[in-house]
């Protein structure tokens, strides 16, 4: 069942509802004397702070070398690829916002001593608060290094929130892991209740964030890397140790009605449409954000089903054609790129009808069986939202005659269309009704243990202490639902992926991957992919160059299209992989890792340093 208490707090986060918690405590009024009292009380404010949760979507990676944003040529890349990044005016829509949820944090500890609490119940709340802050300055962090460190409400006024120099990163990454450390050992255990902040969410953040620090420190020359690889190692076999099991269907991750109890979920976000929570995730991937294109670096990333790379599998058939690229791959690419099908739909009279029938070609139809005999898909009360072929459009009645469907050649379909003839469709979930409503309800992760044993695998990898053993605690419980092959540590050496990164020469300091950890980052971006993760991830590595290679998709012939189809093939030929944005002529500039501070902020707090390489004119 639902937990519609939690669900109530993401009426906040969808928007559908003002946030009524700062209607009730007005910030800096003495009215909050009276507010924060009991266990309720700070119970009742604690419910806003989740609306800080993300939502999951399409877009997150098209700075990265996943996606390619294919709407229109050369111009719609993001910014950071095209090199064009510039200084914004206003913090908002930059993560320097997160100063005014960390305020709202703040008034709530500075009450927790002045309360009638006992002081377990106080310690509970700091806790929550604790990571709550914890949560936003690692964001602060990660996107600008040192920040001002602000642990208690200022002022009334926004515009004097944020006032002196700014921390170090050692200072604000310390107060970081300080503050979750106090909390880890002090929150009630299983938080206030099912789906709520628990020790075990609290130890999954800080795997997270000892993760990045450390790997960030390691590759960017700095101090302590090992303090935080360890503290990462210490708290993910704890996490492991709790959630020893993952869900055995990678798909009801992002398709199931009700996430309570799936084996290694440790904090979603519910919807509910008889709530009127809902989102629009899925059917969005039909629409606009098909134009997030996956990228033929992404696809051969995917391993075979024997375990190995495309480039020496025996398993491996042929790119160039796609039934056979999909063939004897990681179940996962399935589930993420949208397998290829033909059917017949010569009866068809529009766009939206239903009517189609199998073609007489068994391949055509093949992907279509493979994905549809899958058993016991979909958690909650029904089990109609997993994906089948062939892909429906989201609205009552809409079929896709065929996948690939391509952006050149829309064969009087208009949507689900791709430049590359790659689709994401990680978050697409087939359903009864939609219509123009868009009230999805499907719940989405927060916090899932696979990301902990990838986070545990890697740091043990830069700890030198991976082995068998913690390879069969951490990526060979991913595999088998993916149906390939566990990894064998003893088999992975300098020959097992020939195009495995060897540093490039372009980029001083740059540095080749070992093969172990390649392995293991590979792993990372396939079973991660879409969910936010990769740009940080190529960042902290200091990869942010794989972004800057050219992005291309599958291999196609003109001759397969009818004459005139404008088909754009990389190098110009009659056949070839599929371009639509040009190679970048820059590299990828250092200044570039860290984000630049808003030019405002920095009017309003003189004592505010730019991060290095950003000219913003005001000051130094």
């Amino acid at each position: 069942m639902k937990n519609y208490t939690l669900i109530l707090c993401m009426f906040l986060l969808s928007g559908c509802l003002n946030n009524d918690f700062m209607e009730r405590y007005p910030l800096g009024n003495p009215t909050a004397e009276t507010a924060f009292v009991s266990y309720d009380n700070f119970k009742a404010y604690a419910w806003g702070l989740y609306e800080t949760f993300p939502a999951l979507g399409y877009g997150s990676e098209n700075a990265t070398d996943d996606i390619s944003y294919n709407q229109t040529r050369e111009t719609s890349e993001t910014g950071w690829i095209r090199g064009i990044v510039t200084v914004p005016d206003k913090k908002e829509n930059t993560s320097w916002e997160y100063y005014s949820f960390i305020r709202r944090v703040n008034l709530m500890l500075d009450h927790i001593d002045g309360s009638q609490m006992t002081e377990a119940e106080k310690a509970h709340w700091r806790s929550v608060g604790y990571f709550f802050r914890s949560y936003r300055y690692f964001s602060l962090l990660c996107d600008y290094g040192g920040v001002p460190w602000i642990d208690h409400v200022l002022s009334d006024s926004e515009t004097d929130l944020i006032q002196g120099p700014r921390a170090s990163r050692d200072d604000i990454a310390k107060h970081i892991l300080e503050d979750l450390q106090y909390a880890e050992q002090n929150i009630n255990v299983n938080g206030d209740g099912e789906n709520s902040i628990t020790k075990a969410v609290v130890q999954t953040f800080m795997s997270r964030f000892c993760l990045f620090e450390g790997t960030w420190r390691k590759y960017h020359g700095l101090n302590d890397a090992e303090t935080y690889l360890k503290e990462c190692k210490r708290v993910s076999a704890e996490v492991l140790h709790s959630y020893p099991n993952v869900c055995d269907n990678y798909d009801d991750l992002f398709c199931s009605l009700d996430l309570s109890g799936v084996p290694g979920i440790i904090l979603y976000k519910p919807y509910s449409n008889a709530e009127n929570v809902v989102h629009a995730v899925s059917i969005g991937g039909t629409t606009a954000t098909s134009f997030y294109n996956p990228t033929r670096d992404l696809v051969d990333s995917y391993l075979c089903s024997d375990g190995k790379p495309r480039w020496n599998s025996p398993l491996f058939l042929s790119d160039k054609d796609i039934y056979e690229e999909f063939s004897n791959r990681d179940h996962r690419l399935w589930l993420h790129v949208t397998p290829p099908y033909n059917i017949d739909r010569s009866e068809s009279t529009t766009a939206w009808d239903n009517k189609w029938k199998f073609t007489d070609n068994p391949k055509d139809r093949s992907f279509i069986d493979s994905l549809n005999i899958r058993l016991g898909i979909g958690y909650g009360s029904s089990k109609e939202r997993q994906k089948t072929l062939p892909f429906r459009q989201g609205f009552s009645g809409g079929i896709l005659g065929a996948v690939p469907h391509y952006d050149f050649y829309l064969n009087n379909q208009p949507w689900y269309k791709s430049a590359f003839g790659y689709n994401n469709w990680k978050y697409f979930c087939t359903y009864l009704e939609v219509g123009s409503a868009r009230n999805e309800e499907t719940d989405m992760p927060i916090f899932r243990v696979e990301e902990v044993m990838l986070n545990y695998a890697e740091a043990m990898c830069e700890l030198g202490e991976f082995t068998q053993s913690v390879a069969d605690q951490t990526i060979n419980k991913l595999r088998p639902r993916a149906n390939v092959a566990p990894m064998k540590v003893s088999e992975i050496n300098e020959s097992f992926d020939p195009k495995r990164d060897l540093g490039n020469p372009a980029y001083s300091g740059d540095y080749a991957v070992n093969p172990l950890l390649w392995e293991i980052r590979r792993e990372r971006r396939i079973e991660l992919f879409s969910e936010g993760f990769r740009f940080n991830d190529l960042r902290r590595w200091k990869k942010c160059h794989y972004a800057m290679k050219k992005k291309l998709g599958q291999y196609v012939r003109k001759a397969d299209f009818p004459a005139g189809t404008n088909v754009t093939i990389d190098g110009g030929g009659n056949e070839g992989y599929l371009e639509f944005h040009p190679q970048p002529t820059q590299l990828w500039p250092e200044y570039y890792y860290l984000y630049p501070i808003p030019r405002q902020e920095r009017v309003l707090n003189p004592q505010l340093e730019q991060n290095p390489g950003w000219n913003d004119g005001v000051g130094k």
